[in-house]
């Protein structure tokens, strides 16, 4: 046989093969009969040089053409498990399971006739006996299982994995009890509200933008402490109060300039007067001038100084009553959180007293791993939920997301900010964070054991008659707390879905990987 048309005679040849009764480049097998041999024979099919050919190597068949693994060959050249297909009017080679006007081993001469058809125009690696285009229009059908062949994931487990979401494969039980003694159960998915998200670890601290730290502006011994911890506090409202001789000397200077002032202020007065009737030089109202602004400008510096140390502008009209006391003053509304205060104690200037944070809304530190960290961002809702505390969650948003990933963790910081009305989260506190990507209103969900894995992807079974079922691609989102799995798209809500037992129609499903298949009817 010459190489020129060893191609075309392929297709004859991996059938006669495939059947046990020739083998070329292949070990020969016992002449015992096709069913017996055909799957011993794939078993042991092998080739001499590392030559292949389309029954041992998968990837020469033709895309989109079913094979029946069973046998061997392409679902349409099978006349075991469709006999329907046999041209009955052509007539057929027995021993060498082709036809006969295929058949090159019972006259060769046709093998000279299948070289030249080889060289015609377009007929470069045609298989012999490929099937016409009228034969390719009728739909192959499944015999055994009574559904179509490409439909029939028993037969044909492999498609499953080209599925997009929504279509499937079928499956078809021994009969319309097996559902029943198998204990099936059937149930439709539950139509609510979800979302697809991301699960994340997060620490709770105290709100940065609200948290102060109350020190003596001055040195001097404690005298009074009117704040302790847990304690809320208003704005303005006195702390505790120190004894600092640096307070009595502010105190005097602000005194001492608004005398000044005043006294600066009549002699400009006097000066002007004076110039108005041409008795005061220019040269005397200018220096008075000049003095009363100077008077001026040390008063406001003696004033702001008071302001800084705690004083309010009340205070300042009535400050030469008082003595020596500094008050530390909340800035703001908020609950004293720490406390170093102590009646009598010697403080220096800068010492932090007192620590007072706004309670109602804290920040989440969230570590986000880096593959995520591109789905967040400002705005972003999440949830927060307490570790070991059953209930609900408290809703709140991303307000920045870091730049920089970790060396040693590959994650990146993050952080959230959430209401705190009930005073549950408190500073240190580890919690659950689930950042909210997509929702998805109304969405479908079903029990996670209804969601089986085929070739790593999700699959559910939905009942079509007593004795067939659907093996149906869906997109599934989040498994939910309560052992749901929200189903995005794939499924309606008037299917009847397998949700326990599932196992058992998988098992049907892949039952050829372990050897079951096609049968010869």
């Amino acid at each position: 046989m010459t190489p020129r048309y060893a191609a075309p005679l392929r297709f004859a040849l991996a059938s006669l093969i495939a059947a046990g009764t020739f083998a070329f480049g292949c070990e020969e097998p016992e002449s015992i009969s096709e069913e017996e041999t055909s799957a011993t024979t794939l078993a042991a099919h092998t080739h001499e040089g590392g030559e292949t050919c389309f029954i041992c190597d998968p990837s020469l068949r033709e895309a989109g053409r079913l094979w029946c693994t069973e046998h061997g060959r392409y679902e349409d050249r099978c006349w075991l498990c469709h006999p329907e297909l046999r041209d009955p009017e052509r007539p057929y080679c027995e021993e060498h399971g082709l036809y006969e006007d295929e058949c090159f081993l019972c006259d060769p001469s046709r093998a000279e006739a299948a070289g030249a058809q080889a060289e015609r125009p377009g007929a470069e690696g045609e298989p012999v006996g490929a099937p016409t285009d009228e034969a390719s229009e009728n739909v192959l059908f499944c015999n055994e299982h009574r559904v179509p062949e490409d439909q029939c994931g028993i037969c044909q487990p492999q498609l499953a994995a080209t599925l997009p979401v929504g279509e499937s494969l079928l499956v078809r039980l021994a009969s319309d009890r097996s559902a029943d003694l198998a204990g099936l159960t059937i149930a439709g998915p539950v139509r609510a509200d979800s979302s697809t998200s991301i699960a994340l670890l997060g620490e709770i601290q105290f709100n940065g933008n609200r948290l102060a730290e109350i020190s003596a502006l001055m040195g001097g011994v404690v005298q009074r402490v009117d704040a302790d911890l847990g304690q809320v506090v208003e704005a303005r409202e006195v702390l505790a109060v120190v004894h600092s001789p640096g307070v009595a000397t502010a105190r005097a200077d602000y005194i001492s300039a608004r005398g000044e002032l005043q006294l600066r202020r009549a002699a400009a007065e006097r000066q002007r007067q004076l110039f108005g009737e041409n008795i005061a030089s220019r040269r005397r109202l200018e220096e008075a001038e000049a003095a009363h602004g100077q008077a001026r400008a040390a008063l406001r510096l003696a004033r702001q100084r008071l302001l800084n140390l705690g004083f309010t502008a009340g205070q300042l009209t009535s400050v030469a009553d008082g003595g020596s006391e500094l008050p530390l003053r909340a800035p703001f509304r908020g609950t004293v959180v720490r406390r170093t205060a102590v009646l009598g104690e010697a403080v220096e200037t800068g010492a932090s007293l007192f620590e007072i944070a706004d309670l109602d809304n804290m920040w989440v530190d969230i570590s986000v791993p880096e593959e995520d960290a591109v789905h967040l961002g400002v705005d972003t809702p999440i949830q927060v939920a307490l570790q070991g505390r059953e209930g609900g969650v408290i809703a709140g948003g991303i307000t920045w997301v870091g730049p920089i990933v970790d060396e040693r963790t590959r994650t990146v910081r993050a952080r959230g900010v959430v209401p705190n009305p009930e005073g549950v989260l408190r500073h240190g506190m580890f919690v659950d964070v689930t950042a909210i990507l997509e929702r998805h209103p109304g969405a479908l969900r079903l029990p996670a054991s209804a969601i089986s894995r085929i070739e790593n992807l999700p699959f559910v079974f939905v009942r079509r008659e007593a004795d067939l079922f659907e093996a149906r691609r869906v997109d599934v989102g989040d498994r939910l707390s309560t052992g749901e799995v929200v189903v995005l798209r794939g499924i309606e809500g008037g299917d009847e879905i397998v949700t326990g037992g599932a196992f058992v129609i998988k098992s049907a499903f892949l039952a050829s990987r372990l050897g079951a298949g096609c049968v010869d009817d």
